[in-house]
């Protein structure tokens, strides 16, 4: 889950839109689970690999999917919870230095981490019940409130 955001550089040539269950049959492309092979994925997420011979994804496909992930990536700023520091973050660091690590430039450039949002005088979370929904929030206190 650390570099799900290469992922989002190709989802919808898998997905399309509206199709969150990832549905083989709403793919725009075509694509099937079984097509997705460790060589379709290091064409199009690593530098140097040929494009993989036999794919059941055609080729121009293939391409386009490699050059978007080119295009976007690396994901300038990835914003998320000082709580996930520890974890989350520095594994998605780790990951991508390993993952790429002859070519730093596609390493995250950038990350910012927020604070605890406080209700009542008490960390907002799921588990204590203390937490405002988005349009609550916005009926509440208007769409300005900071």
């Amino acid at each position: 889950s650390t570099i799900y955001m290469a992922y989002y550089t190709i989802a919808h040539y898998l997905q399309g839109e509206n199709n969150l269950n990832g549905e083989e049959s709403k793919s725009p492309e075509n694509i099937k689970v079984g097509d997705l092979t460790d060589d379709v994925f290091n064409y199009i997420y690593r530098k140097g690999f040929p494009l993989p011979e036999g794919s059941g994804i055609a080729s121009d496909t293939l391409t386009k999917m490699r050059d978007e992930f080119r295009y976007w990536y690396p994901m300038d700023l990835r914003v998320s919870a000082k709580d996930l520091i520890p974890n989350h973050l520095t594994m998605a660091l780790y990951n991508h230095a390993a993952i790429w690590d002859d070519e730093p430039e596609l390493w995250p450039r950038g990350y910012y981490t927020n604070g605890h949002i406080m209700v009542d005088a008490q960390k907002m979370s799921k588990s204590k019940g203390n937490f405002l929904m988005m349009l609550e929030t916005i009926n509440k206190y208007s769409a300005d409130a900071t």
